[in-house]
């Protein structure tokens, strides 16, 4: 049985708040197959019950997505699948449909986060052409091996598809109307905002990453003109402050050149603000230069360390020598940047984390943050699980923090600090007080 009429229901109340873009996409892809989507945002819902409850009262659907962004606050401590599943028995509770979860934070792991939430049906990855692939053909499991990413219960457990990727190089990826960006913004849309993806996939295999598990290792670019044409629509919304919400803005670099441009020749870059992650390689003054001109307010710039052999633990394909080069084009360009880092992975010692703090005192960025706690969080399909898992993944590994017992495939928190590097914070804390690094450090 077919189902025509679909509703996305965003789950992440985390502040502060996010606009849930992926809803967007889906939206513009399932209405594009004459399918009928409405989305239900409980970002600012103090009563997710009682709206949920309201909404299938006054309305019906054949099937509900629900996406859970976020499997953890990355952070020790928060833990959000119980979230998830709570909102999940109020959906149940309020309709009969049946109900398909997606989302990055539940492309993670999600066999177990269905079977958590008591679900049959799930997309992992990209969920454009799956979701329409499955209403057309919901409970014709005959179909089901034909979905991407699909993974639905079967009589032994679950099956999963492989996770699908998109040709994005024609597509119109978002008209932007499904959401209410007046919540999401303020003081003339430059505070808030929302995100905006340029490209999905990832060939990279740095250790810690989760992307090419969600989104796979085949780079697929938008479309320039689709990008700065998705900026004007939220502009006309009174969306001011933009977040490209890829894992590296500049990689490649002339797809980044391409969109910086695009922007400045229709003169939109003194009217809107914009940040993005970035590698340090590749960059040059030539976009640095852009990116200013452009209207980036801040670019977050992934370094982890400046200590070569920590760079090839973590399986990154830069060196110090990038790290000082980035720099140096991004003070002559004038741009406002932050050098991230992600101190105690494998192989990480004190000595190594001191070497780190006194090249970026040297390189000087605008300003430096670190975890704070620091750590990696360790997760499912990762080489960093790989590693632990080589190491053992039992409490008498004095590199892991968290809960070990029943937790072997990483589905709640458990955290990467090398045991060498001992009180990573204090040593932070009392290093700044001795003059020895002046950038400002941001938790």
């Amino acid at each position: 049985m077919a189902a025509e009429k679909i509703v996305l229901i965003n789950t992440n109340r985390w502040r502060p708040s996010v606009a849930p873009v992926a809803l967007e996409y889906l939206s513009t892809a399932l209405e594009s197959e004459g399918l009928h989507v409405d989305v239900l945002d409980l970002c600012h819902s103090s009563d997710p019950k009682a709206e949920i409850a309201a909404y299938f009262r006054d309305r019906s659907a054949e099937l509900v997505g629900v996406t859970h962004r976020n499997l953890d606050d990355i952070h020790y401590g928060r833990f959000m699948a119980p979230e998830m599943r709570e909102v999940i028995r109020f959906i149940k509770e309020s309709t009969d449909a049946p109900i398909v979860l997606g989302g990055s934070g539940f492309s993670i792991c999600p066999e177990r986060l269905l079977d958590y939430c008591g679900v049959d049906l799930g997309i992992a990855g990209e969920g454009e052409s799956a979701l329409s692939m499955l209403a057309k053909s919901l409970g014709e499991k005959s179909a089901y091996a034909r979905i991407p990413g699909l993974v639905y219960r079967n009589n032994s457990g679950f099956s999963r598809n492989p996770v699908g990727t998109a040709d994005l190089s024609g597509t119109c990826l978002s008209r932007r109307t499904k959401v209410d960006y007046s919540r999401y913004v303020r003081k003339e849309g430059t505070k808030g905002g929302t995100g905006i993806q340029t490209k999905r996939g990832c060939p990279q295999d740095c250790i810690y990453c989760v992307i090419p598990a969600i989104e796979g290792r085949t780079m697929r670019l938008r479309p320039v003109l689709d990008v700065v044409d998705e900026i004007e629509i939220l502009l006309a919304q009174g969306v001011r402050r933009f977040f490209f919400c890829d894992s590296e803005f500049n990689y490649p670099e002339e797809h980044a050149k391409a969109i910086c441009q695009e922007i400045i020749n229709r003169k939109l870059g003194d009217k809107i603000t914009w940040y993005a992650y970035m590698a340090p390689k590749p960059f040059s003054l030539e976009l640095g230069r852009l990116m200013v001109e452009g209207g980036c307010r801040l670019a977050i710039f992934t370094v982890d360390s400046a200590n070569e052999k920590i760079l090839q633990y973590m399986r990154r394909d830069f060196t110090p020598d990038d790290i000082r080069q980035t720099a140096h084009f991004g003070r002559e360009s004038g741009l406002t940047f932050s050098y991230c880092t992600a101190l105690g992975g494998p192989g990480e010692t004190m000595n190594t984390v001191l070497q780190t703090l006194d090249f970026l005192r040297e390189v000087k960025p605008t300003s430096v943050t670190f975890w704070d706690p620091p750590g990696l969080r360790i997760y499912p399909n990762t080489p960093l699980a790989d590693i632990v898992r080589e190491e053992g993944f039992d409490k008498r590994n004095p590199n892991l923090h968290g809960r070990i017992k029943g937790n072997e495939d990483f589905f709640e928190p458990v955290y990467y600090l090398s045991a060498q590097i001992g009180l990573l914070a204090p040593a932070i804390k009392a290093w700044r007080k001795l003059g020895r690094l002046r950038q400002r450090i941001r938790p």
